[in-house]
């Protein structure tokens, strides 16, 4: 029997929430005080995950390390706002070091429920996969979002992700209620032998430009629609929501 893989989380926690009007990766989302990472590690850890890293501004280091973890959490820098995709490289390349072979993926403001399982299921499977929500269950009553649509063949393997801004509950039925990423992967470690660097024109690189690289060189990603639960900070209103999900259920 084959052994199972070395598996990393990976958050990505260093955006600067723009339409939230501040960070809202550290935003308390509990009576305890406790922020959506922290329920994200807590998964990760029931699931068998036992490490994560998470992608960091320099300025919320401090505040990070002063939190509780179920599992070691080690702590990657991102020094300039270059994008997820860049992010994400950051912390591969952390959890590389630790000795991790597979990188499960996520945001640190959106919560995932039992995502999760299904990652690591996908992870002993030894293969690349997106780990998708039908659009209906990923929308923001408060405003637009904006969602990369993904597009997939007959045996279910990714073919195209097209990015969609401004998308409400309206466009669900318009669109069919297609799945779309909420940047939750699993991906090998071997990415990192392609993974592109971030351009140097000053744009931000997002994961859909990287995986996009990907396929076209031929590397197969599995979109799998297995997301159920979800809840995300967006904007600001949408915190007595989120906050009252989690006072309920934790």
């Amino acid at each position: 029997m084959k052994a199972t893989p070395h598996i990393a989380l990976i958050l990505v926690a260093a955006g600067h929430g723009t339409r939230f009007g501040g960070p809202k990766q550290l935003v308390a989302v509990h009576s305890s005080g406790a922020c959506i990472a922290e329920f994200s590690v807590l998964d990760a850890a029931k699931a068998g995950i036992d490490l994560a890293v998470l992608v960091i501004r320099p300025e919320h280091e401090a505040l990070w390390r002063g939190k509780n973890w179920p599992i070691p959490v080690h702590f990657a820098v991102q020094h300039e706002a270059r994008g997820t995709g860049d992010a994400l490289a950051v912390g591969m390349r952390c959890a590389a070091e630790q000795g991790a072979e597979v990188f499960v993926v996520g945001n640190a403001d959106d919560y995932y429920g039992d995502l999760w399982q299904g990652a690591v299921a996908r992870a002993r499977m030894g293969r690349n996969a997106s780990l998708a929500y039908p659009l209906s269950r990923v929308c923001s009553p408060h405003g637009p979002v904006n969602r990369a649509v993904l597009f997939t063949n007959a045996e279910g393997q990714l073919v195209e992700l097209q990015e969609h801004s401004g998308l409400t509950p309206a466009d669900v039925l318009r669109l069919g209620d297609p799945p779309v990423s909420m940047n939750a992967w699993v991906l090998a470690r071997s990415v990192l032998d392609w993974w592109p660097p971030t351009p140097r024109d000053g744009g931000e690189f997002g994961i859909p430009d990287a995986v996009r690289f990907g396929l076209d060189r031929g590397d197969v990603f599995w979109a799998d629609t297995l997301g159920t639960t979800w809840m995300g900070l967006t904007y600001a209103a949408d915190h007595d929501a989120v906050l009252a999900y989690f006072n309920q259920h934790f």
